[in-house]
């Protein structure tokens, strides 16, 4: 099934949004895998709260 360029380009802003995150907190230099994934989990759910 292809993805359509509105879907990608969400895709990509999420991305972004995320890097944006992770490189605001100055004082942490390494996630674990668990630490991103509660990221992620964050960012969906503030986006269901809209």
């Amino acid at each position: 099934m292809p993805i359509d360029r509105a879907a990608m380009e969400i895709k990509k802003a999420m991305a972004y949004d995320l890097i944006d995150v992770i490189e605001s907190n100055t004082d942490k230099k390494e996630y674990s895998p668990e630490e991103i994934k509660a990221l992620i989990k964050a960012y969906i759910s503030g986006l269901v709260q809209k």
